[in-house]
């Protein structure tokens, strides 16, 4: 099974290669080049945007939708944690330390089920309304699914760390040899396709949150000035 685990590190390595190549890329831009009169702070407004502007109530419309962006925001949340723990789990030793310590992977397990649902209802969503149908393409539903498949063999994996007894009272170890298999070669797919698809934005989010600050902070807008009522 190393085997397949190796295949994924490989991938892993192809995939961190080609977002350093987008990274550099934005780097070779430089700073945008603004030519008005500067009459704000650039560095308050680059720290605004990645922090309070990041809150839905001072986004464009997302206080509109707070239920679709919890569960973006949990979406990411589990995101990250499926990696971090797929990074874990290279180390031999950490499949035994999860065994031991089922209290941790009982909440990875939930965090990670919770997560999944997430995925599975913002993909439901973009497929039934009637204003995200229309503007959805295949990389869309392609990136999401790609990702939520990933956090769902996580949570199947973590499953059957938390419940290993009674797991193996109801299935062979035939099955959980293929969870585990099918939990190597997932981030396989997803590591190849994130630098081509919109995953990659994963690079360009801190490039597209700096263009902003650097905007509005420049012309004084962010951090917006309070007024006195």
């Amino acid at each position: 099974m190393n085997y397949f685990l190796y295949i994924s590190y490989v991938a892993m390595l192809f995939c961190i290669t080609m977002c350093l190549i987008h990274f550099f890329r934005i780097i070779k831009l430089g700073v945008p080049k603004d030519l008005s009169e500067k009459s704000g702070s650039i560095s308050a407004g680059v720290l605004y945007s990645n922090t309070v502007a990041m809150s839905p109530v001072n986004k464009e419309s997302a206080y509109k939708h707070l239920p679709t962006f919890t569960a973006g925001m949990l979406f990411h949340l589990g995101t990250f944690l499926a990696l971090f723990v797929f990074l874990l789990l290279f180390f031999n030793a950490m499949w035994d330390f999860f065994f031991k310590y089922t209290i941790i992977s009982s909440i990875i397990m939930l965090c990670m089920w919770l997560s999944t649902c997430c995925g599975i209802g913002l993909i439901i969503k973009r497929m039934i309304s009637k204003k995200l149908r229309p503007i959805s393409n295949a990389d869309d539903y392609i990136s999401v699914s790609l990702t939520t498949l990933f956090q769902l063999l996580t949570a199947l994996l973590f499953t059957t760390f938390a419940f290993h007894d009674r797991f193996h009272q109801f299935f062979s170890s035939e099955v959980h040899g293929w969870i585990i298999i099918a939990y190597m070669l997932m981030p396989t797919l997803l590591f190849l396709y994130l630098p081509f698809g919109k995953l990659k934005h994963v690079v360009y989010y801190f490039d597209a949150r700096f263009q902003l600050g650097f905007f509005y902070g420049r012309r004084g807008t962010w951090p917006p000035k309070k007024t006195e009522g």
